[in-house]
């Protein structure tokens, strides 16, 4: 079996780490299903139609002084900015990342971040955004 272990994550923007990321989620990757049924057909019949990435979730502590992670990623979302170069590593060497050289369109749209803090704990900031165009497990 090859269990990864959830502390050789991280999520980066090219080689520059997110500071402060202790959970990301790659959410919801499916297929459209077209439905091919004709008159005379006695079943529903369908064909796969074209695959939708999802989502992206990550979040963790907030650090406003992490300028080439946390605040790269605001200026994206506030500039509706595409994020091509974000990598979700599963372990030390593996990671999830848009697949630009197949579909120059793929990346990723921020569309939250919600930063928050408790008087008992630590500021929090969580990411999530809209995955657009392919990609891939390198």
């Amino acid at each position: 079996m090859a269990f990864k272990a959830g502390n050789n994550a991280k999520v980066t923007l090219d080689t520059a780490t997110v500071v402060g990321m202790g959970n990301w989620k790659l959410n919801g990757i499916s297929v459209d299903m077209l439905e091919t049924t004709s008159f005379g057909d006695t079943a529903k019949q369908f064909m796969s139609g074209l695959i939708d990435y999802g989502t992206v979730e990550f979040g963790g502590l907030y650090d406003p002084a992490d300028t080439t992670g946390q605040a790269v990623l605001v200026a994206a979302m506030l500039s509706n900015t595409k994020v091509t170069n974000i990598r979700l590593y599963v372990d030390a060497t593996s990671y999830w990342t848009p697949n630009i050289t197949a579909v120059s369109a793929a990346g990723m749209y921020v569309q939250s971040v919600p930063i928050g803090i408790d008087k008992s704990g630590l500021a929090t900031i969580s990411f999530s955004g809209k995955c657009t165009g392919p990609w891939l497990l390198v």
